[in-house]
């Protein structure tokens, strides 16, 4: 247990510190948020045509979010992937799992952003207190299950740990 704390601290530190870089944040963490928006944006048109994509905000009449850094999902992924990679299991199944994983979060940080952005023009007072502390809790509890999940769907006895150390 020690040696995979050791290992998911120094990944979530090799990770955190990556994402981090100015030049990672401005070609990749940046348009990923975009693309974020403009998912969710399709998604939000597919039912109410009044939704307008700008960039990383999105608004219908009465409301407005903007995905920011800490709400667009990557650091949630890193998290979950530090998991996945510090893990003694086979590396198939690592990468499997922080593929299959980063489709559930980002899945799940999608819905959060849709049901935020409903929730602002509903029921604004509620909005700050749902953003900030019942979606962070369900976030954090989508990759802990995520986790739990992978671990049910590894094989047990031999298969499991005979590549787990490579």
């Amino acid at each position: 247990m020690r040696h995979f704390a050791i290992r998911f601290a120094v990944y979530l530190l090799v990770l955190y510190g990556l994402a981090y870089l100015p030049v990672v944040r401005e070609h990749l963490v940046a348009p990923f948020t975009v693309a974020i928006t403009d998912i969710s944006g399709w998604l939000i048109g597919l039912w109410d045509p009044r939704v307008v994509v700008t960039d990383n905000v999105l608004s219908i009449p009465g409301f407005a979010v903007q995905i920011l850094d800490m709400c667009n999902g990557v650091e949630a992924t890193l998290l979950m992937w530090a998991v996945f990679l510090a893990f003694p299991a086979p590396w198939r199944y690592r990468l499997l799992g922080m593929l299959l994983g980063t489709l559930g979060v980002h899945a799940v940080n999608i819905l959060r952003i849709v049901s935020l952005l409903y929730l602002g023009v509903w029921k604004p007072d509620w909005f700050h207190w749902v953003h900030w502390y019942l979606w962070d809790a369900l976030i954090m509890l989508d990759i802990l299950l995520i986790f739990l999940a992978w671990l049910h769907w590894m094989p047990a006895g031999k298969d499991r740990h005979a590549t787990a150390l490579g």
